[in-house]
C-alpha cells in the first residue's frame, strides 16, 4: 500500500524592519502639534445696524462698549438714526440687515404688506412717552386737548401714546390741530410758542419739561413703549450666521446688566449728560432690557394694529400679526427667552 503524506503549511512573516529613533520622534512630535493645535478662529462676519440713539439702545451700547460683537467675531456696523422709524426704512430699502424700532413702525410696515419680522424685544417702559404741555397754554387733562396745537411724529409712538391720550378724553385725532415734524423741531417750536404741546419720547419729553419756565408733562396711564430688532425676512435667512452671533453678543449684554446692575447708569451716563441724575434714575426705574419673545408681546402687536385701523390705517387681508414674530433664531440662542405657543410660521424654522 502506498504511504500518504501530510504537508504542513506553516504563514512564513518576513521580519519587521526596525523603525528610526530619529523618524518615530518627528512623528510623535507632528501627533502632539496636531492634537494641541488650537482649531482655526471663526472667520469675522459682518453686520449692518441702525439704532435710535436713546436710553432703549441699552443692551447695544453694553455691547459695543464691552466689545461683545467682536467677542462674537462678528463686525458691527451701526448708524444712527433720528427715530426708529427712520431705521426700519432703510432697513426695507436693503441698507440695513436690521435695526431698534419702536413697536409702532413694525406694526404699521407688516400691516402695508412688508415682510418685516421681529427677532427680538430689546426693552419695554412705561411713562416715557407722552406730551410735553406748554405753562401758557390751558392743559390740564386730556380733555383740553380739543383745538390746540400738537406737535407729533407720523407713524411712531409719539403718534400713537397721543391717540391714546386723546381717547382717554373722547376726543379723536381730528379734534386736534396736529402738526408734524421731529423732536428737536417740535421742541424748538414748543419753546417759540407756535405749539400748545408736541408728543416725545425720552430723552427730549423729559429735557422739554425740567426746569422754570420748562413745559409741563401730561401721560397716559396705561400706554408701554416696546422697542424691537426688526429686519427683512429674506435678507436675516440669508444671513443667519450674522444674526445668531449678534442676538448672542446681546444675550451675553443682558446677562452682564444682571450681574452688574450699576453697568446700567454708568452706560447711559455719558451718553445723555442732559438728564440729571433724578431724570436718568426715573428712565432706569420705569425701562426693563431684556431680550425675548412672548404671547404678551403678540397680543399687544395685536391690539395696536386694531388700535391703528380703527384709526384709519389700511391692513393687508392677507398679514397675520404672528407672522411678524420669527422665534427660530433667539432660540437657537437662548431657548427659555421664547415663550410663545407653537403654530406653523413662514421660513426661519
Amino acid at each position: 500500500m502506498a504511504r500518504s503524506r501530510v504537508f504542513l503549511w506553516l504563514p512564513v512573516f518576513a521580519p519587521r524592519a526596525r523603525r528610526s529613533p530619529v523618524r518615530s520622534g518627528l512623528l510623535l512630535a507632528a501627533l502632539l502639534l496636531v492634537c494641541c493645535a488650537e482649531p482655526p478662529a471663526p472667520e469675522e462676519l459682518h453686520f449692518r445696524l441702525g439704532y435710535p440713539d436713546l436710553p432703549s439702545s441699552l443692551l447695544i451700547y453694553v455691547a459695543q462698549d464691552a466689545r461683545l460683537f467682536a467677542a462674537e467675531h462678528l463686525r458691527v456696523e451701526s448708524r444712527v438714526f433720528a427715530s426708529g422709524r427712520e431705521g426700519l426704512l432703510a432697513t426695507i430699502a436693503g441698507e440695513l440687515d436690521a435695526t431698534a424700532v419702536y413697536s409702532t413702525p413694525v406694526v404699521l410696515a407688516g400691516m402695508s404688506g412688508e415682510d418685516v419680522v421681529v427677532l427680538t424685544t430689546l426693552h419695554r417702559a412705561d411713562g416715557l412717552t407722552g406730551l410735553a404741555v406748554s405753562r401758557a397754554a390751558d392743559i390740564r387733562t386730556p380733555a383740553d386737548l380739543r383745538g390746540k396745537r400738537i406737535g407729533v411724529t407720523p407713524a411712531t409712538s409719539s403718534q400713537l401714546s397721543l391717540d391714546v391720550l386723546l381717547a382717554e378724553a373722547g376726543l379723536d385725532f381730528s379734534d386736534i390741530r396736529a402738526v408734524p415734524g421731529q423732536p428737536r423741531e417740535l421742541i424748538t417750536a414748543l419753546e417759540d410758542g407756535r405749539l400748545d404741546a408736541a408728543s416725545l419720547w425720552v430723552p427730549s419729553l423729559l429735557t422739554a419739561t425740567s426746569g422754570p419756565g420748562k413745559a409741563h408733562l401730561l401721560v397716559s396711564d396705561v400706554y408701554s413703549d416696546m422697542s424691537m430688532l426688526v429686519g427683512l425676512r429674506p435678507r436675516i435667512e440669508a444671513r443667519r450666521t450674522e444674526t445668531v452671533r449678534f442676538l448672542r453678543a446681546l444675550m451675553r449684554a443682558q446677562a452682564l446688566i444682571r450681574r452688574r446692575p450699576a453697568l446700567i447708569e454708568s452706560t447711559l451716563r455719558p451718553r445723555f449728560p442732559q438728564l440729571d441724575a433724578d431724570q436718568l434714575a426715573m428712565v432706569i426705574s420705569r425701562s426693563r432690557f431684556e431680550l425675548g419673545l412672548s404671547n404678551l408681546l403678540v397680543t399687544e402687536l395685536r391690539q395696536e394694529a386694531a388700535w391703528l385701523e380703527q384709526r384709519g390705517e389700511k391692513r393687508n387681508a392677507n398679514v397675520r400679526i404672528r407672522d411678524l414674530l420669527a422665534p427660530a433664531l433667539l432660540e437657537e440662542v437662548a431657548p427659555e427667552s421664547v415663550t410663545l405657543l407653537r403654530s406653523p410660521e413662514r421660513g426661519l424654522q
